[in-house]
């Protein structure tokens, strides 16, 4: 998994866009990507009299590279509620069999660290943020000059108004972002499924009594890391046979956008289902008995059909939650001759805000993600539905401000120098 990330890393300086320059009197000493944008590490015990730190990672670790003994950086909450927002220089002492690490911190830090979320990293120098930077790894003399503690500049005192503004507007920003990686995790199941066996998986699999079995979700999760729930799915089931109805309340978190709210089996996500999208209905195999489970790896529309190109059709988009799609059943959204809308019922749901926009987030064909807005063109909106209509898109007209979209979710944290040289935290 290491090795993967760092791989990634390179991959993330081109792709990362900046959220802001730096005022001219700022430079950024060192900087760290989110992958998704929330704690990678728990700090579960803390010593303060030795000040000594004891951090597990968490279910699923959201930094790109811990670091192994020697110095490193641990974000923390100023507060107990709030996301992780203050640096506290560490030097790991062990890296444990488990992945745990034991760190030491400064006395100036006695105060700041307590158990709780936290982000683990060996930051980068410079700012990996920008277009073409090479990442390089921060010097160990560079990271031992930082202070015990740096804060960030959103620490400073505010208006209530705008601190309840501030925090309503971070949590939508990190809903968002959660959705718009579920939906980057999905997009690339669907593309190793395609390496897997020749086309992407159809939206449904239609059993022997002619009625719609399974569903492209439950086909995705052994390329999910889902395999022990696969096994799990009875495939010579109907997905509302009660063995399949108990795999259905074990939902993968993958499948739910934070924002709906979702306490059941449903999800959030669904696919176009239409003769010129992704997933015509026409590609949905059909099982001639209920034996017949090899009709699951046949069907499926191949790259080579997606003539507009991938990176112009969309393949995943979200439907509204009081659809109550349950995530094992057949069930997505119809496309008719006319495509697709935005904010219906039975359309793409336009769930999330970003600045002054709203916004229907999608997964494109090329795994990319993108917040289209709610007020998009419907002709625009079926011409991106389509696979074959030959048509370019121009997403930059498209965007929703603020969204930033074409980061695909992925942030970078900064500690700057301002012009006295104090260091302070940038947060996404």
């Amino acid at each position: 998994m290491r090795r993967l990330a760092a791989a990634l890393v390179v991959a993330l300086a081109a792709t990362l866009a900046p959220p802001g320059a730096c005022r001219a009197e700022e430079r950024v000493l060192f900087s760290y990507p989110i992958f998704p944008a929330q704690p990678s590490y728990r700090i579960v015990n803390v010593d303060a009299a030795k000040r000594e730190v004891l951090v597990t990672p968490a279910e699923r670790a959201g930094g790109f590279m811990a670091p192994t003994e020697g110095p490193g950086i641990l974000v923390v909450p100023s507060r107990a509620g709030n996301r992780p927002d203050t640096v506290v220089r560490i030097e790991v002492a062990e890296v444990l069999d488990d992945g745990s690490l034991r760190a030491t911190f400064g006395q100036g830090a006695a105060g700041v660290v307590a158990t709780g979320p936290a982000l683990v990293a060996r930051p980068f120098a410079g700012d990996i943020s920008v277009q073409g930077a090479e990442p390089k790894m921060a010097s160990t003399k560079s990271l031992r000059a930082l202070p015990d503690v740096v804060r960030s500049a959103a620490e400073a005192p505010a208006a209530a108004g705008n601190v309840v503004d501030a925090v309503s507007a971070a949590r939508a920003a990190a809903r968002r972002v959660s959705s718009m990686n579920n939906l980057k995790q999905l997009a690339l199941a669907m593309h190793n499924y395609h390496d897997a066996y020749g086309h992407f998986p159809p939206a449904a699999v239609i059993g022997p009594d002619g009625r719609p079995w399974h569903s492209w979700r439950t086909l995705l999760l052994p390329f999910l890391e889902e395999a022990n729930l696969y096994k799990q799915y009875d495939f010579g089931q109907p997905w509302d046979a009660p063995a399949n109805l108990a795999v259905a309340k074990k939902v993968p978190k993958v499948f739910q956008d934070p924002i709906a709210g979702l306490k059941d089996g449903s999800t959030s996500y669904a696919v176009l289902v239409g003769d010129d999208t992704l997933f015509p209905p026409g590609k949905n195999p059909k099982m001639a008995t209920a034996d017949d489970t090899q009709a699951a790896g046949g069907g499926g529309t191949r790259m080579t059909e997606i003539t507009d190109g991938t990176s112009n059709t969309i393949m995943i988009a979200t439907v509204a939650p009081e659809r109550k799609i349950a995530w094992t059943k057949p069930e997505d959204i119809v496309v008719g001759p006319e495509g697709p809308s935005i904010g219906t019922p039975d359309g793409i749901a336009a769930l999330h805000t970003a600045g002054s926009g709203k916004g229907a987030i999608v997964a494109i064909a090329d795994g990319s993600v993108r917040m289209l807005a709610e007020s998009l063109d419907k002709g625009i909106l079926a011409s991106i539905a389509s696979r074959s209509g030959g048509e370019v898109v121009d997403y930059d007209s498209l965007a929703v401000e603020g969204a930033d979209e074409s980061a695909g979710g992925m942030r970078a944290i900064k500690i700057v120098a301002g012009a006295d040289g104090t260091p302070t935290l940038e947060l996404p």
